[in-house]
């Protein structure tokens, strides 16, 4: 059994989920307010992919460019993920929606902009 540990997002209460399960089924769900955290909460935790948000740095600027895949990525790959993020590096300007990397990490997914700098 494993404890999967997320901050809801659903409402404004931003409750701190926690999720008792194994691979398959839930065993119990701890902190939400509502039926409907529960419900996000059982789902981020059982799901085999999501969606990764990261940032990347910019060429001469201090700010980060927060980015996102397009898609579904496997949960496995997030470490990756973060580690080429960390060390990659982008020259400006960047639209909001630009593909930064194509097939990143090789999932067939893209990784895009979420902020325009000009």
């Amino acid at each position: 059994m494993q404890v999967t540990n997320t901050t809801c997002t659903v409402c404004r209460r931003n409750c701190f989920i926690s999720v008792e399960h194994d691979d398959h089924e839930v065993y119990a769900v701890y902190g939400n307010s509502c039926h409907r955290g529960k419900e996000a909460a059982i789902e981020e935790a059982l799901a085999k992919e999501k969606k990764f948000l990261g940032e990347i740095k910019i060429i001469g600027e201090k700010e980060l460019l927060p980015v996102r895949t397009e898609g579904l990525i496997p949960k496995e790959k997030f470490a990756e993920a973060e580690a080429f993020c960390k060390n990659f590096r982008i020259p400006k300007p960047i639209r909001i929606g630009d593909i930064l990397v194509e097939n990143f990490l090789n999932t067939g997914v893209h990784l895009i902009s979420l902020k325009t700098v000009s």
